[in-house]
């Protein structure tokens, strides 16, 4: 194998589908959603979210964290509650990171939730409060998976593997404003154990997921996060860290299409690193939000609950401030 490789962007002109009309003026109105990063990486006493390739921690040991991961303080109904004091109109959450630990009970793996000590489908219980609210549920959803063995052996069954799991997210859980695919970054090189843990084996079959994701959710909007202008079956663009058009921090895109666009922020850090604590400010993010609405753009800001289940009170704290200055403002 070769020392350095690069990833090549997919074709995916054969997708037959897009969100619905419907589904983008929904989105488009939204303004201002949640973004989550939780899992098994958040019981972390240091690191961050990729902290099982970071630290190249045995899967059989990074699975011991199943027995701790008992998130009692988790509550969906007050997850909403929140949301709805911070004028967020949708949740994107970590249904699967890069780690490969699923947050509800899918039928394709026991690397999941339901198999911790705290054995409840959060997804489940988020869709049903977010639905009484007129909350948009969004996953996102990593393509590569460090401790699927098939993502390395057998490339036609991580494929199906992944399909399947995006078939029971559209079907198990009601109407869905949309997918965030995470993972697939092309053009991009990847050197020594990069190579290993990234490198996908062959095509994801990217048109093919479009068309079955818009086939079940017609009205739900897709985006992957590559930094490259949307693709066939993608429904808007999204940065990371950056405005549109900017790439300050040195792997977003700086074309923008005709697209939707979005911005993806953080309100701390992407997952839960107390070691690492860094709020910023309601007015910092207000003048981000600012910015962005003058192009029209979506902000979806992160915050990282805790292992107990509950978001830290200081993020409440930025968020609740920030729908207080949306509502005075008509922002």
């Amino acid at each position: 194998m070769n020392n350095r490789q690069l990833i090549e962007v997919e074709d995916t002109s054969r997708a037959r589908l897009q969100a619905s009309p419907e589904g983008l003026r929904r989105f488009q109105e939204s303004k201002f959603g949640m973004s989550v990063h939780w899992g098994l990486y958040s019981l972390s006493h240091h690191g961050r979210e990729w902290i099982y390739f970071d630290d190249r921690i045995p899967y059989e040991t990074y699975r011991q964290r199943m027995e701790k991961f008992n998130p009692v303080r988790f509550n969906a109904e007050e997850w909403a509650d929140l949301m709805v004091e911070a004028g967020q109109k949708f949740l994107l959450i970590t249904s699967k990171h890069h780690d490969g630990f699923c947050l509800w009970d899918t039928d394709h793996t026991d690397f999941k939730i339901s198999n911790t000590t705290f054995k409840r489908d959060v997804l489940a219980e988020l869709a049903d409060a977010l639905r009484e609210r007129g909350i948009a549920l969004h996953f996102y959803y990593s393509l590569i998976d460090w401790t699927h063995p098939s993502y390395r052996t057998d490339w036609p069954s991580y494929i199906a593997y992944y399909q399947a799991q995006l078939r029971e997210l559209c079907t198990q859980y009601g109407p869905i404003g949309g997918i965030l695919f995470d993972g697939y970054w092309p053009r991009m090189t990847f050197e020594g154990e990069w190579i290993d843990f990234m490198k996908p084996r062959g095509p994801w079959d990217l048109a093919g997921t479009y068309d079955l994701i818009h086939g079940l959710q017609p009205d739900a909007v897709i985006v992957n996060n590559t930094h490259l202008l949307p693709l066939k079956g993608e429904d808007y663009q999204i940065w990371e860290l950056d405005l549109p058009g900017e790439n300050t921090i040195g792997f977003n895109g700086t074309e923008i299409g005709d697209n939707p666009l979005a911005c993806w922020w953080n309100v701390n850090q992407w997952s839960y690193q107390p070691w690492n604590h860094c709020v910023r400010s309601a007015e910092e993010l207000l003048t981000t939000y600012r910015k962005l609405r003058e192009k029209n753009g979506i902000l979806c800001l992160n915050v990282a609950p805790r292992p107990f289940g509950d978001i830290h009170p200081e993020e409440q704290r930025v968020l609740r401030e920030m729908g207080q200055m949306i509502r005075k403002w008509n922002l």
